[in-house]
C-alpha cells in the first residue's frame, strides 16, 4: 500500500485503520498481561512502544514530521498557548503525590513518556493531519472523539464502568483542546512533553484520595479544557496556523 497517496485520498479510512491499530495493540497486550499475570505497566510500556514505533514509521513514510508539528515555532510566543494545558498538574499536586521508589518511579516515567509520544503522534499528529482536508472542526472533533473512546480499553485494567465513563469524558475534552492547540500553533512536540507530565504526576498520586475531590477535579478540568479548546478554535486564524497548514 502506498501510504502517502492513500492517506491523502482516503483520510477517513486512514484514520479508521489507525484507530483499529490502537484497539488491536492494546487488546493483545492486555490479554497477554491478564493471562500471564503481568503488571499493568507491561501493557502500557509494550503497547506504546509498538504504537510509538508505528507512528514514527508512518510520519517518516508520509513525510509528515513537520506537517504534524514536530518543528520549531514560527513565532516563539505561540508556546504561551500551551501553558494553560498544565492545569491538571496543579490538581494532581494539590491532591498529593508520593515517591514510589526508584524502580517503580522510573518505570512510571518511561511509561508516561511513551504514552505522551505515541498518543500525540497518532491522534494529534497523524489523524489530525489527515483530517484537516475535511475542515479544522471536523479534524478536531473526530480525533478527540476517537481519543476519548479509545480510553474504554482501560476496562482491561479492571476499572469500573463509572471510572471509565469519567475518564472517557475527560480524555475527550483534553483531546479536543490539544487538537485545537495544534491547529492554533502548528506545533505538537510541546504536547508530547505536557502529556507525559500530566500522566506522570497522575501516576504518582497518593492512594485513597477523596472520591469527591477526584470527581470535582475531573469535572472542573473537563469543563476548563473544553472551554479553552472552543476559544482556540474560534480564534485559530493566525500566521502560525497558515504556515502549518500549507
Amino acid at each position: 500500500m502506498r501510504w502517502p497517496g492513500f492517506a491523502k485520498r482516503h483520510p477517513v479510512w486512514f484514520v479508521a485503520l489507525l484507530e483499529l491499530a490502537v484497539i488491536v495493540v492494546y487488546g493483545l497486550t492486555g490479554t497477554i498481561a491478564h493471562f500471564a499475570e503481568l503488571p499493568g505497566e507491561f501493557v502500557s510500556i509494550v503497547a506504546n512502544v509498538v504504537l510509538g514505533g508505528l507512528a514514527a514509521g508512518l510520519l517518516t513514510r508520509l513525510g509528515w514530521w513537520r506537517t504534524a508539528g514536530f518543528r520549531l515555532p514560527v513565532r516563539p510566543r505561540d508556546l504561551l498557548w500551551f501553558i494553560p494545558l498544565l492545569l491538571p498538574v496543579g490538581f494532581s499536586l494539590a491532591a498529593g503525590t508520593e515517591f514510589k521508589g526508584w524502580v517503580l518511579t522510573s518505570q512510571l516515567l518511561i511509561s508516561a513518556l511513551l504514552i505522551g509520544f505515541a498518543e500525540e503522534a497518532i491522534f494529534r499528529g497523524l489523524m489530525l493531519s489527515a483530517l484537516k482536508a475535511r475542515g479544522f472542526w471536523t479534524a478536531a472533533v473526530v480525533s478527540s472523539v476517537l481519543f476519548g473512546s479509545s480510553h474504554t480499553l482501560n476496562l482491561l485494567s479492571g476499572k469500573s464502568g463509572v471510572e471509565i465513563l469519567i475518564q472517557v469524558c475527560y480524555a475527550l475534552a483534553i483531546g479536543f483542546c490539544f487538537a485545537a492547540t495544534v491547529l492554533r500553533t502548528g506545533l505538537i512536540w510541546p504536547l508530547v512533553l505536557i502529556h507525559a507530565l500530566l500522566d506522570f504526576t497522575s501516576f504518582l498520586g497518593k492512594e485513597g484520595a477523596s472520591p469527591a475531590w477526584n470527581a470535582a477535579a475531573g469535572i472542573g478540568v473537563t469543563f476548563a479544557f473544553m472551554s479553552y479548546g472552543l476559544y482556540l478554535m474560534l480564534h485559530r486564524q493566525s500566521p502560525g496556523v497558515k504556515v502549518a497548514a500549507a
